[in-house]
């Protein structure tokens, strides 16, 4: 067994270079400052992302704004082209197509009786028809037949000279077609 008698008074005594309360201390200082550390890192990388996030957001409702003037303007645009549509489609309706309507003129002129269709004469929608005819029955028959036509009214009584005649209807708009 050692014994170990230390003889030396306590200021010579042998200490170790640190006591273990103020080791500990210490560390729990450098602990907290390091979490402090962390922690302002932390905030500072946050405060830093949302500033980022803010731009993006700027830059994301700065896109929208461009997308919703685009649209606005592509759908008057379109309301623009609608409105054309519609009158073109109402000039179309309205207009008469003179080639068909004489077609169907020459059509609807009786066969093989003595009836001659020699002038047409375009005023306005109406369209007057003259020629020769052998008697006033058969231009009677031909203006009824006119006017049965759904592209044709017939305008007042047929006009018969010697064997000359004059027939004159209106055409409807889109007539002919």
């Amino acid at each position: 067994m050692n014994i170990d008698i230390n003889l030396l008074p306590e200021e010579l005594r042998p200490r170790p270079a640190v006591e273990t309360r103020t080791l500990f201390l210490i560390l729990l200082i450098l602990a907290l400052a390091g979490g402090c550390y962390l922690l302002y890192d932390a905030k500072s990388n946050a405060e830093a992302e949302m500033a980022d996030l803010e731009k993006s957001i700027d830059q994301v409702n700065q896109q929208i704004n461009n997308i919703r003037q685009q649209g606005q303007a592509l759908k008057s645009s379109v309301d623009r082209l609608d409105t054309l549509t519609k009158s073109y489609e109402s000039f179309v309706a309205s207009r008469i197509l003179w080639g068909s309507a004489l077609e169907r003129v020459q059509a609807l002129k009786p066969t093989g009786v003595g009836m001659e269709l020699g002038e047409l004469t375009q005023k306005g929608n109406t369209l007057v028809i003259g020629g020769t005819s052998s008697g006033y029955s058969t231009i009677a028959s031909y203006g009824r037949s006119l006017d049965r036509d759904t592209k044709f009214i017939l305008s007042g009584w047929p006009k018969l000279n010697s064997a000359t005649f004059s027939l004159t209807v209106s055409v409807a708009p889109g007539g002919g077609g």
